[in-house]
């Protein structure tokens, strides 16, 4: 199901929006088939903009057909302790979420960078409460913190741990995989696995080719190749976010007043302590929203307010002040809803499922 709004109806909509002082311009609304390619470009260095008529809600499942998947909190639900992932393949965010007693479905929405319209993947499940799979082999609806990765070079969605649909169902241990095109979803069952939790942390790094992982085990890596799990360290971190430095080789986590690296290239998987200048208020926080940006050669991250950004060099963090952002009041934390575009060159946050879609823009151009 994808929204009718077409991009220009989406740009006449935003004309008079102004992005830290700048208004769009009437010529801008008036160019035929403009879309996101144009807008963003368009921006300044340090700005925002919204996007009008682009709350996820739109096309939700229905609330009066699914009633009994409503729970506490309704489709709000999906980003009450959920993140999301970028599919760079087809430009898209893609969220999935729910779980414990907010919000019982387990659909897949997307959002279209280019086309700036949702669009819903999956149709919801009859949930098993407390358990881990659902009668029809699909994974149960749950927190998924920030547990979900993109295998790039597979295409696939990554998930695994979080906080089921059901009452204190921490401890989803299965590795789960949906393939975009079949619109399917896998039970890998690969053997040994870390123990989870809640409050997971993962990142895909495209040079291993592996999704990196925190749980109460330590850090692990899972080669979806191979379908095998390895780990790596016995050191327990979570309510963070990771990122991959892909320039460094370096696997940096932040949150919980902390900034820890790891070379994934050297095979040393010691923890190394950042001791960063500045940027505490999002150092602090937990699960911050994170992401790599390699044209600024720059770690981004957003919590609600001033957007930071740090030279993985000096250990210093740069404050981004700029008019005209959403806040997180409606997010418990941030997790994978903040994430780099690197066709807009340009940082995408989805700050609710009621609220609409803002792309930041760190440096000018598309890089």
């Amino acid at each position: 199901m994808k929204l009718s709004t077409k991009p220009l109806n989406l740009i006449k909509l935003a004309m008079g929006l102004t992005i830290v002082g700048f208004t769009l311009l009437p010529a801008i609304a008036s160019e035929q088939g403009a879309g996101s390619e144009h807008i963003v470009s368009t921006m300044p260095a340090n700005s925002w903009l919204e996007i009008p008529n682009s709350r996820l809600d739109n096309v939700a499942a229905d609330a009066d057909k699914y009633s009994d998947l409503q729970g506490y909190m309704g489709i709000e639900g999906i980003t009450a302790y959920s993140g999301g992932i970028y599919d760079n393949k087809r430009n898209r965010l893609v969220v999935w979420g729910g779980g414990h007693g907010d919000y019982l479905g387990n659909e897949i929405y997307a959002f279209d960078t280019h086309a700036l319209s949702w669009e819903r993947l999956t149709g919801p499940s009859v949930p098993n409460w407390g358990e881990q799979v659902n009668s029809d082999g699909t994974p149960n609806s749950r927190h998924t913190y920030n547990g979900l990765a993109y295998i790039e070079h597979a295409d696939r969605l990554f998930a695994s741990g979080g906080s089921l649909a059901g009452p204190g169902s921490c401890g989803a241990d299965k590795t789960w995989i949906f393939d975009f095109n079949a619109k399917q979803w896998t039970d890998m069952k690969p053997g040994l696995r870390p123990k989870t939790d809640c409050e997971n942390v993962s990142v895909y790094d495209p040079e291993s080719k592996k999704v990196w992982w925190f749980d109460l085990s330590g850090l692990w890596s899972y080669n979806y190749d191979k379908n095998k799990w390895k780990q790596r360290t016995d050191i327990f971190l979570s309510s963070r976010t990771a990122v991959v430095d892909t320039k460094r080789g370096l696997l940096v986590v932040v949150g919980q007043e902390e900034v820890v690296s790891y070379n994934l290239r050297d095979g040393d998987y010691r923890e190394r302590d950042w001791k960063t200048i500045g940027g505490e208020a999002l150092v602090s926080q937990t699960s911050p929203g994170l992401a790599y940006d390699p044209v600024s050669d720059r770690i981004v991250g957003w919590a609600g307010g001033s957007v930071y950004s740090l030279n993985p060099d000096t250990k210093a963090w740069t404050e981004h002040k700029a008019s005209g952002g959403p806040n997180a009041d409606s997010l418990n934390d941030v997790y994978g809803l903040w994430l780099y575009v690197p066709s807009l060159n340009a940082f995408i946050v989805m700050p609710g499922v009621k609220k609409n879609i803002y792309f930041y823009k760190l440096t000018k151009g598309n890089g």
